[in-house]
C-alpha cells in the first residue's frame, strides 16, 4: 500500500512538471507565454458563477462537496476550471483581511471563513485540472460601503488611483495565498479604462498585474471590455494575455473575430439561457461539439459557463452536455 501511495505521488509530481504547473521561469514574459501555450492545449474549460449574499453566506460556502465538484468536472475531460471569487453583491467565497478592512466590516462578515477555492484547486489539481480565478475590475457595485471604504466610483468612470492600490493589495493577499494554484484571472468589467491607461501614473495596469502575478509569475490575465463583438477578442493593455471573449452566444471563432498577435484566443458564453441559468442547454451537442472543434482547429480554446448549486453540483442536462464535449474532444 505504501508503495503505491508514493508511486502516485511521484507521477503527480511529474505531470505537474511536465505541465509546468511548477515553473520556476526567471523571465516573466516567457512564463507568460508557457501560461498562453497551456491554455490553448486546454481546448476548453468550465465556468463557474458561485454567488450569493445574506447572514446564510457561510453556511452556503460550508455546503459546497469539493470532491464531488471536482469528480464532476474530472469527468467531463476539461482543462481548467474559472471560478467566481464573488461580484458585485460585496461577498467572497474566500477569506480576505485586507477587503473586510478597507470595506469596513468585521473578518468573516463579506468574505466566507472556509477558503473555498484552495480546497477546489487542491481537488482539481490532483485530477489534472488547472484552477483560474474571476473576479470585477472594480469594486462591489451593490455595495455602497465597501466602494466608499476602497474609494471607488461608478464602474463606467476612470478608477481612482486610490481604488486601484487598494483593490491591488486585496488582490495581491488572495494571489500570495494561491501562489501557483491558481493558473489565471479573468476581470470583469473594465469598461473606462482611463484610469489606469496613464502608466506615469503611481498606479496603473502595471500596479493590478503585479499584483495578480505575486503568487505566480506565469498567471495569464483578461481584462473584459464587455460583450460586443468589436471590444471581446481585443487587447486592453499589455499585461492581457486572452482575449476576454464575453458572448452571448457561441458562434465567433478565431478567424471570424482574430486576436491580436501574441494573445491567445479564447471565448466564453453560456450553456443555458443566461449565465449561470439552470435550464437549457440552448445548443445541442453536436452543434456544441462541431463548434469547440473548430475553434481548436484555428487555435483558439472555448471557456463554457453552467450551473451549479450551493452545495457544488453541476446542473444535471449542463452536466451531460459537457460530458458529450469531452468525450468528442479529448
Amino acid at each position: 500500500m505504501t508503495n503505491r501511495i508514493l508511486l502516485k505521488a511521484v507521477l503527480a509530481a511529474a505531470l505537474v512538471a511536465a505541465e509546468g504547473w511548477a515553473s520556476t521561469d526567471a523571465d516573466p514574459l516567457a512564463a507568460r507565454e508557457k501560461g498562453r501555450q497551456w491554455l490553448a492545449k486546454a481546448k476548453f474549460g468550465v465556468f463557474i458563477h458561485y454567488l450569493g449574499e445574506g447572514d446564510d453566506w457561510n453556511d452556503k460556502v460550508n455546503s459546497f462537496d469539493v470532491a464531488r465538484f471536482a469528480d464532476q468536472i474530472a469527468g467531463t475531460k476539461a482543462g481548467y476550471v474559472v471560478f467566481t471569487l464573488g461580484q458585485n453583491s460585496g461577498y467572497y467565497c474566500s477569506p480576505n483581511v485586507t477587503y473586510e478592512k478597507y470595506g469596513g466590516y468585521k473578518i468573516g462578515q463579506r468574505c466566507s471563513k472556509r477558503d473555498l477555492p484552495m480546497e477546489i484547486a487542491d481537488a482539481l489539481r490532483k485530477r489534472g485540472v488547472r484552477l483560474m480565478l474571476y473576479l470585477p475590475s472594480r469594486s462591489p457595485q451593490a455595495d455602497n460601503q465597501a466602494m466608499a471604504g476602497l474609494d471607488d466610483v461608478h464602474e463606467r468612470q476612470p478608477a481612482p488611483q486610490e481604488f486601484t492600490r487598494k483593490w491591488s493589495e486585496v488582490i495581491r493577499e488572495w494571489s500570495v495565498r494561491y501562489g501557483r494554484k491558481v493558473s489565471g484571472w479573468w476581470f470583469d468589467g473594465s469598461y473606462n479604462t482611463a484610469g489606469w491607461d496613464d502608466l506615469s501614473k503611481p498606479y496603473n495596469w502595471n500596479t493590478w498585474a503585479d499584483a495578480c502575478r505575486a503568487g505566480n509569475p506565469g498567471s495569464i490575465l483578461a481584462f473584459n471590455p464587455g460583450a460586443e463583438t468589436r471590444h471581446a477578442f481585443t487587447r486592453l493593455t499589455g499585461q492581457q494575455d486572452y482575449t476576454a471573449g464575453e458572448q452571448n452566444k457561441f458562434a465567433a471563432t478565431p478567424e471570424s473575430n482574430p486576436a491580436p498577435d501574441g494573445m491567445q484566443w479564447h471565448i466564453l458564453s453560456f450553456m443555458g439561457t443566461n449565465w449561470a441559468r439552470n435550464d437549457g442547454p440552448t445548443n445541442g451537442d453536436q452543434y456544441m461539439i462541431d463548434y469547440v472543434k473548430a475553434v481548436n482547429a484555428q487555435g483558439g480554446v472555448v471557456t463554457i459557463d453552467v450551473n451549479i448549486s450551493y452545495d457544488g453540483k453541476i446542473y444535471e442536462p449542463h452536466l451531460r452536455q459537457l460530458l458529450e464535449i469531452g468525450k468528442a474532444i479529448r
